[in-house]
């Protein structure tokens, strides 16, 4: 019999180390093994690799046992362009009066970058008035973090860039927002074969 809160606590321990890309693409879940890991039986494990399975954070193929998500370069360009239209959508349904509560959020520098844009672009989806928009985006920020993670070693200037997102948001410039957006997916649709490169790599677990 599980234990109260032992699904939620495994779950929420295999969905962070696949946000941190501990696993490379196409690596082998084993129950057994992550059971021996989380101190905890095999079916909170199997239940949890079963709702990231319908989160799209692991995949079941034919159902002969669970893997890390396999990515190719298709799949990482049409996840950043699904980031992007999430944002110009939530962007065309956000109400001038709501930039107020997303000033700040780029500027705390305790947090980690990809932290600081996440949280700013959440408010941004908030804005919409549309809890789809957030729930949608969050979905796919999920997916893409492994890859945020490695994306300022192949980019410069991405402190300045999220800056200038953020002003564009302060300023209620709703042109300016547009093209930095559109900039910034741009920028990293360049990168999509390093990204992919490091995800297999030890490096990215460094």
């Amino acid at each position: 019999m599980t234990r109260p809160g032992t699904f939620e606590r495994v779950y929420a321990a295999v969905k962070q180390q696949l946000r941190e890309g501990v696993f490379r693409p196409g690596e082998r879940l084993e129950p057994a093994v992550l059971s021996e890991e989380l101190n905890a039986s095999a079916t909170p494990v199997r239940d949890a690799l079963h709702r990231l399975t319908g989160e799209r954070l692991v995949e079941a193929p034919r159902h002969e046992g669970f893997r890390a998500p396999m990515l190719t370069e298709t799949t990482l360009r049409h996840l950043y362009a699904w980031h992007r239209d999430l944002l110009l959508l939530a962007l065309a349904r956000r109400k001038a009066a709501d930039a107020s509560g997303l000033i700040g959020i780029a500027d705390q520098a305790d947090r980690a970058l990809h932290e600081r844009q996440n949280a700013m672009f959440l408010a941004l989806a908030e804005a919409s008035g549309n809890p789809e928009h957030v729930d949608a985006l969050r979905s796919v920020l999920d997916r893409l973090e492994p890859l945020q993670r490695m994306e300022q070693w192949f980019l410069d200037s991405v402190e300045t860039e999220l800056a200038q997102i953020s002003e564009a948001i302060r300023s209620g410039d709703r042109s300016a927002l547009r093209r930095s957006l559109v900039q910034y997916h741009r920028r990293r649709e360049r990168i999509v074969p390093q990204l992919l490169a490091s995800l297999h790599s030890d490096r990215a677990r460094v």
